[in-house]
């Protein structure tokens, strides 16, 4: 469904990406792995067409949006939901309303159809009895686990994960892994996650692209990066957590 060729990323003389190439399937979970700065944020915000390349191409469904004008990107980018690291909800909305809002924006729908979406989200999500609480009225997992259903709701076929377990507590993490797992399990979607916790990689991943300076130097099925002789690989291999 994606992929990125040869693609070069600078910021005045900071080069960000050097040559990337990276191919992410249809109902794969795909991990991006690497410490914080080395550009994996950056690849989620190129496949979505909020940042150009300097050089390369990024194909969404074999189409290249690298040139496309932001009024052409909507209908891709409806591909595709994605999850913030900081959720970004509503404060002044309830939990049904943050669900609800972009379909309302953005969506030729009947009411019923909104609610009927919204309603499933807060039952995959196992929200039920918190639809009209606000944001602040909940932990930091199950406000991650609205932003899950808010990407979820437009009905995508990819989701964008960027740093989904950070700062959560191990019993939160574990359950935002298992509705990861659970989206390809039950829906057939696929994932790309971006993080820099290598337990997470191995939780759900199929594969794992690893970033270090500017380039990927390990791109391939997640159970073999332990036979990388990459002395970097080796090193998070043992640190299990990278400086995030």
């Amino acid at each position: 469904m994606i992929e990125l060729q040869n693609v070069t990323l600078r910021y005045g003389d900071r080069q960000i990406l050097d040559g990337i190439s990276l191919a992410i399937e249809d109902s794969k979970i795909k991990a991006v792995l690497g410490p914080s700065g080395v550009g994996k944020s950056t690849i989620l915000k190129l496949i979505l067409g909020l940042l150009k390349p300097n050089n390369g191409r990024i194909l969404i469904d074999g189409v290249d949006i690298t040139s496309m004008k932001e009024s052409q990107l909507y209908p891709i980018r409806k591909k595709m939901g994605i999850v913030f690291q900081g959720n970004a909800l509503f404060d002044s909305l309830t939990i049904s309303e943050n669900l609800g809002f972009f379909l309302r924006e953005n969506e030729k729908l009947s009411e019923d159809e909104i609610e009927e979406r919204v309603r499933e989200q807060i039952e995959f999500a196992s929200l039920e009895g918190y639809e009209d609480s606000l944001p602040e009225d909940l932990s930091g997992g199950m406000k991650k686990r609205v932003a899950i259903g808010r990407a979820l709701i437009f009905r995508p076929g990819m989701i964008l994960f960027d740093e989904p377990t950070a700062g959560l507590d191990p019993v939160s993490s574990k359950k935002i892994l298992g509705l990861i797992g659970s989206l390809r399990k039950k829906s057939g979607l696929g994932a790309v996650l971006v993080t820099h916790i290598i337990d997470d990689v191995f939780q759900v991943a199929d594969s794992v692209a690893v970033l270090y300076k500017g380039k990927i130097i390990f791109d391939d099925d997640t159970e073999k990066l332990h036979d990388s002789n990459h002395p970097f690989i080796q090193s998070i291999l043992s640190d299990k957590i990278l400086e995030q």
